[in-house]
């Protein structure tokens, strides 16, 4: 009899995740990260995807080396550069940084880094 209920339970508790989670397969993913790459095989935005230039001064800032930003379409901001040997090479010179810009996270995937006068 409790071997009944507590099948019972855990099936009910199944299918409560997949219908929450809106699938059987988000159901087994433990957390949000894992949720953002199972959703992330589809069309990306365009924001995302788009490589920009974004020109500014290569500076440390908490241990991690940043662009500070001088022109972004009239936005200014510091963003946090992902490959940190390359901007290693720039630090405290004008640089322009091509990449893709990940907005949430205040972060540049970089593709090039390039000295300016």
């Amino acid at each position: 009899m409790v071997t009944r209920v507590l099948l019972a339970l855990a099936i009910l508790a199944t299918v409560v995740l997949c219908w929450g989670l809106g699938s059987p397969r988000a159901a087994f993913l433990h957390s949000p990260r894992q949720l953002e790459l199972a959703g992330s095989h589809g069309p990306q935005d365009d924001e995302k995807s788009q490589v920009k230039e974004f020109k500014g001064k290569i500076s440390k800032s908490e241990g991690r080396f940043v662009l500070e930003e001088s022109s972004n379409g009239g936005d200014y901001g510091t963003y946090l550069l992902d490959d940190q040997a390359a901007a290693k090479k720039y630090e405290g010179q004008r640089v322009m940084v091509t990449g893709t810009l990940d907005a949430p996270h205040k972060t540049i995937h970089v593709r090039k880094i390039e000295a300016v006068a």
